[in-house]
């Protein structure tokens, strides 16, 4: 072969690698379907949001064609909205001391401006006279630490409906519980939805409330899930975890240790992974337990109202 042949050939074979090569793409940038997060701009949240620390508990990602389980990744948490629902499927943050010692202004409950224009925006109003309660998942009092970051627990993504009595009664003795516990040092990686359709509000049974494009169901359960860690400290086989599961109805009260059962049940009712970073072994044991902890809810004092 001729060296202006040989010249040629390596032209066009550097000309051809040159073409290929951006097509496939920067390393580690493909498509994530596990649901653990690996960056937004594949649809799935940021893995150093610290809200997921350890991983996401179902496949969530910002895709307009994902309607059900559209992945909402903010500052504040991290949630997985559902448009057929009209609820989040589960929502995801942290709790620390420092999210929960500030005083702010409570603020309006708004549509979420982070939903694309192919997802119904749900308003405050689809709720009015409903029977049923705007429920927060992450609650307002879990970031008051700055009037941004409280604002950001309004957008109705957050919130489903809940019966009354669950939300100003044990719901609420539950969140502030939590809190509690931030504020003695400890972290709280926490995960919380809705399960079901069909509750019972303060006008009685309900599978669905809304109007028009905005048909929101009405859970027949609600749960929540979490981890309680040290400040600073790793996952082990002895860390503390619980989770609630309760009827989403006016049967409830302020007793809400008794709706205590295993991470694992509600990982078995929902068909969600929590933490799914976690080593298996250690995964495993903390989710397999009932919380026994021996914890006094005090009634509440005359004169003040449930829920206020």
């Amino acid at each position: 072969m001729s060296r202006a042949a040989r010249w040629l050939g390596a032209f066009y074979l550097v000309a051809l690698m040159t073409l290929l090569v951006p097509a496939c793409g920067p390393a580690g940038k493909g498509t994530n379907t596990t649901g653990q997060g690996t960056g937004t701009e594949n649809g799935t949240a940021d893995d150093k949001n610290r809200n997921i620390r350890f991983g996401m508990p179902g496949l969530a990602k910002e895709d307009s064609a994902n309607k059900e389980a559209y992945l909402v990744d903010r500052p504040q948490y991290v949630l997985s909205y559902n448009d057929k629902t009209k609820n989040p499927n589960w929502v995801s943050w942290q709790l620390t001391r420092e999210d929960c010692t500030g005083h702010v202004e409570r603020g309006p409950f708004k549509p979420d401006p982070l939903l694309p224009k192919s997802i119904v925006h749900v308003s405050e109003a689809a709720y009015t006279g409903s029977g049923f309660d705007r429920g927060h998942m992450c609650p307002s009092a879990d970031r008051s630490d700055t009037q941004e970051n409280n604002n950001a627990t309004f957008y109705m993504t957050n919130i489903i409906p809940q019966a009354p009595n669950v939300n100003r009664k044990g719901w609420e003795r539950m969140e502030t519980y939590c809190r509690n516990l931030s504020k003695q040092g400890k972290d709280l990686y926490i995960v919380s939805g809705p399960l079901g359709t069909g509750g019972e509000g303060d006008k009685g049974p309900a599978e669905h409330i809304g109007s028009g494009k905005a048909i929101i169901n009405v859970p027949a359960k609600c749960w929540k899930v979490v981890m309680v860690l040290k400040k600073g400290e790793s996952p082990t086989k002895d860390t503390r975890t619980f989770a609630v599961l309760v009827d989403n109805n006016q049967q409830a009260d302020i007793k809400w240790p008794q709706w205590r059962v295993s991470v694992k049940k509600v990982e078995d009712l929902t068909g969600l992974r929590f933490w799914p970073n976690l080593p298996k072994g250690i995964g495993e044991a903390i989710k397999a337990q009932v919380d026994d902890t021996d914890i006094r809810v005090e009634p509440f004092k005359a004169g003040k109202k449930p829920g206020g």
